[in-house]
């Protein structure tokens, strides 16, 4: 499927037990972009979360507990200003936690739909980051003041930031990375941005790489229009999620694809890829078709405080399909775990 040399490192990935749903029924909601923050809790934004205040757009969440076998959410702020559903309202991307201050990513800003690829694709451009200070209590700037996204149009559509580890704690250097696909389902190519861990919300410090030199180094430069793909696939990256294995000193990305545009019917590919640096050059670990069967699931994520000491096994956290018979843990947050396997 991937014309990638199979990783040295990580030889595979291999599923320990079956999966677990959110206890809680009413509980709903999808895309959950989280991080491991200072005061070891899990912090999270829901897309659409349909309870609460507010039943669309997004809201900001906290994850308690030590493992999904005790894991409580609730509520940090219903963000009521962000409003409407899927396409046509702000949806989040990703969050992370540096030095106590947690910054959340989302798209859609504008509330217009721009596939770069078909008309089916649903959404996925025009992302923006906030801030807060205080755990989720108050985002800054509130919507009503962003008069235009930091990032406009797709390329850098769905901002995923790269988790090292708690509170950020096992940064590489001093800058803050992201990954993005072209959309937010189905894209095609994933780019990568960066910028100093003090200045993230400052549009005009952010850059990408832009070229290569002789020796393969990527060549960072501002202008987002000439950032161009790390890696391609026609098709096959919904958004992505990218974290470090310290233990292991690799980087494991992971992404999506829905079998069909736009379709929570006829279900979704899991992609598993690992890397030296957050740029590649990447190598093959997994993939898997039709990967948890009629649940369409979406969105994988890795929570960092859920990893056992050794960086081989843990959880992946997902979203099952956003329609379908609510007896069949439709719209919920689910995880499963798994092991890495690696060479001996």
């Amino acid at each position: 499927m991937f014309n990638l040399p199979k990783s040295k490192i990580i030889t595979g990935l291999e599923w320990t037990g079956p999966r677990f749903s959110y206890p809680e029924p009413d509980i709903k909601g999808d895309t959950y972009p989280l991080t491991w923050t200072d005061d070891n809790d899990i912090h999270a934004s829901s897309g659409d979360p349909l309870w609460g205040e507010s039943f669309d757009g997004l809201d900001s969440e906290k994850f308690t507990g030590d493992s999904p076998a005790d894991w409580k959410i609730t509520k940090t702020n219903h963000m009521n200003d962000y409003t409407g559903w899927g396409g046509d309202g702000p949806k989040p991307t990703d969050m992370i936690c540096v030095e106590g201050i947690l910054y959340l990513a989302f798209q859609n800003l504008l509330r217009q739909k721009r596939p770069p690829y078909g008309l089916v694709s649903q959404h996925g451009s025009d992302a923006h980051i906030v801030y807060t200070t205080n755990k989720g209590n108050f985002w800054t700037p509130r919507l009503p003041n962003i008069k235009e996204p930091m990032f406009p149009g797709y390329k850098f559509g769905g901002p995923s930031f790269v988790q090292h580890g708690k509170n950020n704690a096992d940064a590489r250097d001093d800058f803050i990375y992201a990954v993005s696909s072209d959309s937010w389902d189905n894209g095609s190519n994933i780019r990568v941005g960066r910028v100093p861990k003090t200045q993230i919300v400052e549009r005009a410090s952010w850059e990408w790489v832009c070229a290569w030199t002789a020796d393969g180094q990527p060549v960072w430069r501002g202008p987002l229009d000439d950032a161009i793909p790390v890696l391609s696939a026609y098709k096959m990256f919904g958004c992505p999620e990218m974290v470090w294995l310290p233990k292991l000193k690799r980087y494991l990305f992971l992404s999506w694809r829905l079998h069909r545009d736009f379709s929570p019917h006829h279900g979704t590919d899991l992609i598993v890829l690992e890397s030296e640096n957050p740029w590649g050059p990447f190598n093959f670990v997994h993939y898997e078709e039709s990967w948890e069967g009629e649940l369409n699931p979406y969105c994988p994520r890795v929570p960092m405080k859920w990893m056992a000491e050794d960086n081989l096994s843990g959880h992946i956290l997902f979203s099952g399909a956003w329609f379908g018979n609510p007896e069949k843990l439709y719209y919920r947050a689910h995880t499963r775990p798994f092991k890495l396997t690696v060479k001996s």
